[in-house]
């Protein structure tokens, strides 16, 4: 009896399946690609929205330091004219019991001096709720930030009365502080500052290389 021989065929289907991983694995790659480069647009977008939002708070807060001090000023201006005023009425009253005891006794020199000093009295208190004066330093500071540092500048006046009114200053001086210490480089300071430089952990050279942001 003859026997019969079967060929058989072997396909190989590992180029196929390497071309087929390879292409998922370049679509995995540029899928991750595309990912990473979106990110990256949103951190550097909301860094400059942070730099920017920084900014607009500096410009805002600026101004406003000076009109906050001015406030403050205003508000010690109304107690001081409240308590004249307090006084004021009475010495009114004191004068008007006065008065009608003179009228009752008329021939009193007592009572017609004492009621002469406090109409006196009285007088001087209108004159100074006319014209307060203020006595006491008034101080003014103006801080900018960069980075972690904070420049700050203050300026100081005789009185509150040459602030308010505009005149110059007196003195003015300007520090650097760094975040999250309590020591301060003092700009245009003879005596030595290696111990807060060293707390800051800068140089002195870089240090005073924020000298340009001290406000004028």
């Amino acid at each position: 009896m003859a026997h019969r021989i079967y060929e058989t065929t072997t396909h190989d289907f590992d180029p196929v399946n390497k071309y087929i991983d390879e292409k998922a694995r370049l679509r995995r790659t540029k899928s991750t690609w595309r990912y990473t480069k979106a990110l990256a647009l949103f951190l550097l977008a909301f860094g400059l929205f942070l730099i920017l939002a920084a900014y607009a708070y500096h410009i805002f807060k600026k101004p406003h330091e000076k009109l906050l001090t001015e406030e403050k000023l205003t508000k010690s201006e109304k107690v001081i004219k409240q308590n004249l005023n307090e006084e004021i009425l009475r010495k009114d009253e004191k004068i008007q019991n006065l008065q009608e005891e003179i009228n009752i006794n008329p021939e009193n020199q007592k009572l017609q001096q004492e009621l002469d000093e406090v109409k006196k009295e009285k007088e001087e208190l209108e004159n100074q709720i006319k014209n307060v004066v203020y006595n006491s330093d008034a101080v003014v500071f103006e801080k900018q930030t960069i980075g972690d540092f904070t420049i700050t500048t203050g300026f100081s006046w005789n009185t509150v009365d040459d602030l308010r009114y505009g005149k110059k200053h007196v003195d003015d001086w300007c520090y650097l502080r760094k975040s999250g210490t309590t020591l301060d480089y003092y700009f245009d300071r003879d005596a030595s500052q290696d111990i807060n430089l060293s707390a800051m952990n800068i140089t002195k050279s870089e240090a005073e290389s924020y000298r340009k942001y001290c406000s004028n």
